[in-house]
């Protein structure tokens, strides 16, 4: 690699215990330069933004700015380096103000006061600049997820940032502020001379900018060109290659937890649009696990949500055991005999503070009541065979944060099973538990379906979905049109394909 003005990553790897996150990875975001990282789920991609922004540091290998070696400790030490990233994940405070969050950390001061004047005065400008319908003095709770994206690269680029790096920053955007948001990227490079790290499924976003591109697969570099050079088919089959070709090796698909008869539609959704969504229609049935795949942004996550009246979709409808439902909060979609996991367990899916029991009672308090009063002894008897139902190791008395990642699904799991749903939900149910939780999870899923029960499964994990899933439904661009890969077709290499056949 060239000293020129770049950020460098030379021959990277990182391990997290037994695994291997990334190896040997190398690449250069020149100032002034946009590169597209493309990869399918689990690449590495997320994992690599996290090292280059200080979060973690590699096992092996060497970042470097301007050909000066560099080693972060911490996102305020690359922060000051010059490298600002916007993560997926947005790191906004609800509660502080659009100006406050604008300049956490970097506050301008008048003497020894704030100047919240000054600050505020850009803050409106930002928000004029990046077409934020905010002002200044509005709570960023009052923002909508697409505009909160906004304002996070508006932040990173505020702060004089040398090196920008994006994930998958349009997911919440619509076409017109994605448009807007692209042209700002073109303009941060062309005329700022900013170096942009940009990772993005949508490969129509990744021609209309980047410079050059790279593929990443299993922790490894596919691909790497011009991105003048570069056709769509050659970035499709780099990352779809790098599947496994074969068929699942078990050919006992669906067969560790899906009911052995599959039974009648407890679900169905049709043409479901809006919020994100571009037309959903899919039937599940009693006994079945269906599994959903698709790219982040793919419009799963949100259609789960809908589902389960977290968010609406305006077009279309549901129906839940042959009846018209059109849940608008998950207080009548529970009452439905809905119960839904989240991906963010620690975010929305607990109390920390409370105990394992308690936090498993939560949904279904008003089963217990009697003359206006709850019946403690018959509630904490009810969860504490929930919890003995599925295998908790740990004291389900203290807190539930005293258990590990695994044992915190399982309790989550037993809450859901405590409300006797006939539809489960799962959004990305393995999600950071180990290989031993794993299976005791899928276990439980099995149970579920056994006795009848319908599932719909969003996992990033192909091997998850082969090895679970009665059928496998692919979502694109907030599409799915309900139909499952055939049985003589599933592969890992298969389901990337179907997820990427679109973006090409």
């Amino acid at each position: 690699m060239s000293a020129r003005e770049s950020l460098v990553v030379a021959e990277v790897s990182k391990v997290y215990g037994a695994t291997k996150a990334l190896t040997d990875v190398s690449l250069e975001i020149p100032a002034g330069q946009i590169v597209a990282l493309i990869g399918h789920n689990g690449a590495g991609k997320s994992t690599l933004l996290r090292l280059l922004s200080g979060a973690h540091t590699p096992t092996t290998g060497s970042i470097s700015i301007d050909g000066r070696p560099v080693t972060f400790q911490s996102p305020s030490e690359a922060s000051a380096a010059g490298i600002a990233c916007v993560y997926q994940e947005l790191s906004l405070i609800d509660e502080l103000t659009v100006a406050e969050n604008l300049f956490l950390g970097a506050e301008k001061l008048k003497g020894a006061l704030l100047d919240r004047r000054t600050m505020n005065r850009e803050a409106d400008a930002l928000c004029a600049e990046y077409g934020i319908p905010a002002t200044s003095t509005d709570r960023v709770a009052s923002l909508s997820v697409a505009h909160r994206q906004l304002l996070e690269v508006a932040r990173a680029i505020h702060r004089d940032v040398r090196y920008l790096l994006l994930d998958e920053p349009t997911t919440a955007l619509e076409q017109k502020q994605i448009e807007e948001l692209l042209a700002i990227i073109r303009r941060l490079a062309r005329e700022r001379g900013v170096g942009i790290l940009l990772i993005d499924h949508k490969l129509d976003e990744v021609f209309a900018v980047a410079d050059h591109i790279v593929g990443l697969a299993n922790g490894r570099i596919v691909l790497s060109g011009d991105a003048t050079k570069i056709g769509r088919e050659e970035v499709v089959e780099a990352i779809v290659g790098a599947g496994h070709d074969g068929k699942h090796a078990s050919g006992h698909r669906g067969r560790l937890v899906g009911g052995e008869a599959i039974g009648d539609v407890v679900f169905e959704a049709r043409d479901l649009a809006g919020n994100g969504l571009q037309g959903v229609s899919l039937k599940a049935r009693a006994g079945e696990v269906l599994g959903i795949y698709g790219l982040i942004g793919s419009g799963r996550s949100r259609f789960l949500r809908t589902v389960y009246g977290a968010e609406t979709a305006p077009e279309g409808g549901m129906t839940l055991n042959g009846k018209a439902f059109a849940p608008t909060e998950p207080e009548q979609a529970i009452a439905a005999g809905i119960a839904f996991l989240s991906e963010e367990r620690k975010s929305d899916g607990f109390i920390p503070q409370m105990t394992s029991i308690d936090n498993v009672l939560l949904p279904v308090l008003d089963r217990f009541v009697s003359s206006g009063l709850l019946r403690w002894g018959l509630l904490r008897k009810a969860a504490i065979e929930a919890l003995t139902h599925v295998p908790i190791r740990g004291d389900i008395r203290q807190p539930i944060t005293a258990l590990s990642g695994g044992n915190q699904q399982k309790v989550l799991f037993a809450r859901s099973l405590l409300q006797s749903p006939k539809l489960l939900l799962l959004d990305e149910p393995t999600k950071g538990v180990d290989i031993g939780a794993k299976a005791e999870i899928y276990e439980i899923i099995g149970n579920f379906a056994r006795s009848g029960g319908s599932v719909l499964v969003v996992s990033s994990e192909e091997e998850e979905l082969l090895e679970i899933a009665n059928r496998i439904l692919v979502f694109r661009h907030g599409a799915c049109d309900g139909i499952a890969i055939p049985e003589d077709e599933l592969s890992i290499a298969a389901l990337r394909r179907h997820a990427w056949s679109q973006a090409a």
